[in-house]
């Protein structure tokens, strides 16, 4: 059974009949151009954007949850994320157990080492770098335990050793019984650690399947208007313009 699926999910003027399905085990990365739509995909089902269609979280429509219950299952690490208070990094972490409605502290300690952000946690969020903060975005995120992950771009600003440990701690997330959705720009990346892509262009679906299947020549000249070399033999694959 899906842990996520979706049947003709339309948002006026971005997205338009969008049907997949994100099994238990699985990472499966959004790739598309600037306004394909990624973002609004993933804020659908964290169910801060309206949508028409129909979204089910373990074959139950996701309307009909409680949202204690959602809140708990469905986790999402949004684009862009901001703290309105002087809050330190331990505060922001545990903030992850609101819909939990406890301060787990073993979970709050795992995802603070997971994302290598433990030796931070008595300073303010604020006084840390944009790419530091990503990670502990992340950490909030993970200390929720939900079932089902949503990241919107979360190696946007952090560097080349941190884009590597946050994309294996994501690809090894989902176990059995979890899933991971991430919209990514980085298709060299999003080929090294996904298991399925899905190509949006202009808000519908080009292309889904394995890395294999969706990154060929032909399927990127359409949507992202350039040439490119593709070697997925290579370790790591490469995806660059010609």
């Amino acid at each position: 059974m899906a842990l996520i699926s979706i049947e003709q999910l339309s948002v006026p003027q971005r997205l338009s009949n969008i049907s997949l399905s994100l099994a238990p085990g699985e990472l499966l990365g959004i790739i598309g151009p600037n306004g394909a739509g990624k973002s609004t995909l993933l804020q659908c089902l964290a169910g801060i954007q309206p949508f028409h269609g129909q979204i089910r979280l373990n074959a139950a429509p996701i309307q009909s949850l409680n949202p204690s219950y959602r809140a708990q299952q469905i986790g999402f690490l949004p684009q862009r994320s901001q703290c309105a208070w002087a809050l330190s990094v331990g505060d922001v972490i545990a903030l992850g157990r609101l819909p939990w409605r406890d301060t787990d502290r073993q979970a709050i300690a795992q995802a603070a080492a997971d994302t290598q952000v433990s030796r931070w946690l008595e300073r303010s969020v604020a006084q840390l770098s944009d790419g530091e903060q990503a990670r502990v975005w992340l950490a909030r995120a993970l200390a929720g335990q939900p079932r089902v992950l949503l990241a919107d771009e979360p190696v946007a600003s952090v560097d080349l050793l941190h884009q590597q440990s946050i994309l294996g701690l994501l690809k090894n997330y989902p176990g059995q019984q979890r899933g991971v959705m991430l919209s990514i720009h980085d298709l060299s990346l999003a080929a090294r650690y996904c298991d399925r892509l899905c190509l949006l262009h202009q808000g519908r679906i080009h292309a889904i399947g394995t890395p294999r299947e969706v990154l060929t020549r032909s399927n990127l000249r359409q949507v992202y208007q350039v040439d490119t070399h593709i070697d997925l033999h290579n370790n790591p694959p490469i995806i660059m313009a010609k």
